[in-house]
């Protein structure tokens, strides 16, 4: 069983909804196609924004990190990230999410917000109960 570390939780929500929708209904594209784009961004989350670590895209995967990495050189264990996560951890989550929560994933991808946001709740809550339920 493949369970995401909090961090590694909360650094999936950093991503837009439709992302998570889409890592969740066909992860092996949209990994390769997110990395790709190497995008990043400013920190939803207001602890991280106040650190001032942002999210980075790299060729191995995710991080909250510090400014400074131009050349994208950081690697995953970095002490710079405050999480990490890379590509092969989140399709190794999506293998073990409920397959009818993958199919509803794949049915609200162009869903209203509303039901938008509730799936990616879904998704998000999985991996912190699965993670409480090892203890």
């Amino acid at each position: 069983m493949t369970t995401l570390t909090e961090a590694q939780r909360l650094l999936l929500g950093e991503l837009e909804s439709w992302q998570i929708l889409a890592l969740a209904d066909a992860p092996e594209y949209w990994c390769k196609h997110i990395r790709d784009g190497q995008g990043g961004g400013t920190a939803r989350n207001e602890e991280w924004r106040a650190v001032g670590v942002y999210r980075q895209t790299y060729s191995w995967g995710l991080a909250m990190t510090t400014s400074g990495d131009y050349m994208h050189e950081r690697k995953r264990d970095d002490p710079a990230h405050a999480a990490a996560i890379t590509w092969r951890e989140i399709t190794r989550w999506v293998e073990h999410l409920p397959p009818e929560l993958r199919a509803e994933a794949r049915r609200q991808r162009k869903g209203d917000d509303d039901a938008v946001r509730a799936v990616v709740d879904q998704l998000l809550a999985h991996s912190e109960a699965e993670q409480g339920a090892l203890w």
